[in-house]
């Protein structure tokens, strides 16, 4: 785990820096589960701002590398990232159209509320 960024290569050193927690990951240096580590500690390691260790973890993320919680940032099997970019984000359609319900019911509510309060507001001759 000794790869560094360099300050020669063109390419953003978020990028380099997702790069080699990449191939940690691959390689079976970060196991799946296993914490991948603070963005202090990461921004330590390549001597880079924690704002670049936060965009690298954003690309892993997207790239279905690491999962975030509001614990840290840790490895996924990179078996399964694999098959889940290759055919695209999965998309839970049930749980979207769920969740899409539910808004529309809040919005109807709060519309309800609103219509209340603009009748109390309005004088009596109007």
């Amino acid at each position: 785990m000794s790869a560094e960024i360099s300050k020669d290569d063109p390419k953003p050193e978020s990028e380099q820096a997702a790069d080699i927690l990449r191939q940690e990951i691959a390689r079976g240096d970060i196991k799946p589960g296993a914490h991948v580590g603070s963005v202090r500690d990461l921004a330590a390691r390549f001597k880079i701002s924690g704002m670049t260790v936060q965009r690298a973890l954003a690309i892993l993320r997207e790239d279905g590398l690491i999962l975030t919680t509001s614990r840290g940032s840790y490895a996924r099997d990179p078996q399964q990232a694999t098959e889940k970019s290759g055919t695209g984000a999965s998309v839970d359609f049930p749980e979207v159209l769920r969740r899409l319900e539910h808004l529309t019911s809040q919005v109807s509510e709060l519309r309800g509320r609103l219509e209340a309060l603009e009748k109390r507001s309005m004088p009596d001759d109007a």
